[in-house]
């Protein structure tokens, strides 16, 4: 299937943040805290001050990136679902087949990648949040890798624990603990496109099951389903009434694109700000935030141009595999280098010596391990497929 181009850039721009989220937990906790302090005591206006602060967290916001990943996810899976086609057994039963080898190969390659590290002694987070002292001690840099290498439990992390058992404690990779629920929210969407198909009533079924999941409390499922429902809508054929009324509406209003970007980069500048005044769950909060990224991301002309320039695209092809390794990376290299210098410049180069690095490997990862990952798993799928046919 032919990647949506825009789509694929808003992937890449969510890997980037996640990127810098642990960069910064790892150099510049204490400066951004200064720096935020810094504006608050400014005698900027008050909502100059929030916009300002809120787009710098915005900026560094690696969990609100995750949730962009999953309802991006569902979105893309379910096309095939809603573009006319007489296999759709076919379709199923080959992405059924094929997810947990297309997840797991890179997961694997990640986690050996991180025993071996730790393993050669080549890990140096520990030390350096010795060097830096509080508030790195007792964070970011002394929760990861802080156990003895074993090969068996490496191995059970990567083809078990990560899909069906995660635990921060044991695992070598700590971003692996999206895995589970990119894998179980996957099989969710494939069920329910396998349960409802096309059925007339399935908007109101929908309906139904968004209220026993928030009613669970599984949030992020919500995140898997509505990316779901939003594809639907947007690809099958509009047979009822009120969704050809609200088509209309969506076209007549994003016909101003430069107008709805404006709104799209004050809800942007004021989310964090919003979320403080209206004490909304965190949960709830990433949920709400990511859906309207992805739906004005669609919707807008402009953004559809901007996130398939060639950068943001580039950055969306190696998006998987630089948030699966980045994380060995900063805990080898980057720390290794800032034992030997702290200084604000220093930390600065390390950096954007750091991100060098990242894409370089990460492209590279993706040639070597993501992609003949895609292609065994698609394979799979289309020997289950033929074996059904």
């Amino acid at each position: 299937m032919q990647k949506i181009k825009y789509l694929e850039g808003l992937r890449g721009v969510a890997a980037l943040i996640v990127l810098f989220n642990h960069l910064i937990l790892t150099c510049f906790i204490t400066d951004f805290t200064n720096f935020y302090l810094f504006i608050n005591n400014s005698i900027l206006p008050q909502f100059i001050k929030i916009a300002i602060i809120d787009f710098c967290k915005l900026c560094q916001n690696g969990e609100l990136a995750v949730w962009i990943f999953w309802l991006l996810s569902s979105y893309v899976i379910s096309i095939l679902f809603f573009k006319p086609s007489n296999n759709y057994d076919n379709v199923v039963i080959s992405y059924f087949s094929k997810r947990y080898v297309r997840l797991f190969i890179p997961v694997f390659g990640s986690v050996i990648l991180c025993y071996l590290l730790l393993k050669t002694n080549l890990t140096y987070n520990n030390q350096l949040a010795s060097k830096m002292g509080e508030p790195y001690l007792n964070g970011w840099l002394t929760n990861n890798l802080n156990f003895f290498p074993d090969l068996y439990k490496a191995l059970k992390s990567a083809f078990y624990d990560s899909f069906f058992d995660y635990s921060d404690a044991t695992s070598y990779n700590r971003v692996l603990w999206t895995i589970k629920n990119e894998f179980l929210g996957s099989l969710f969407t494939f069920s329910i496109f396998g349960i409802l198909r096309h059925n007339k009533k399935r908007f109101i079924l929908y309906a139904v099951i968004l209220i026993i999941l928030f009613e669970l409390n599984l949030i992020w499922l919500v995140a898997f389903f509505i990316g779901h429902i939003l594809c639907d809508y947007d690809f099958s054929h509009k047979n009822f009434n009120f969704l050809i009324k609200i088509n209309k509406i969506e076209k007549s209003i994003f016909r101003y694109k430069y107008i709805t970007l404006s709104v799209f980069i004050l809800i942007l500048l004021y989310s964090e700000y919003i979320l403080k005044i209206t004490d909304i769950d965190t949960k709830i909060y990433f949920l709400i935030l990511s859906f309207i990224v992805v739906y004005f991301v669609i919707r807008n002309p402009f953004l559809n141009t901007v996130l398939s320039g060639k950068i943001p695209m580039w950055l969306g092809k190696i998006s998987f595999s630089m948030y699966l390794i980045h994380l060995p990376i900063i805990f080898s290299f980057t720390s290794y280098f800032l034992l030997f210098n702290t200084t604000m410049i220093y930390r600065i180069l390390i950096s954007i010596s750091t991100m060098i690095i990242c894409f370089i490997l990460s492209l590279i990862y993706t040639t070597y391990v993501d992609k003949n990952g895609v292609k065994l798993a698609n394979w799979i799928g289309e020997f289950f497929k033929k074996n059904n046919s």
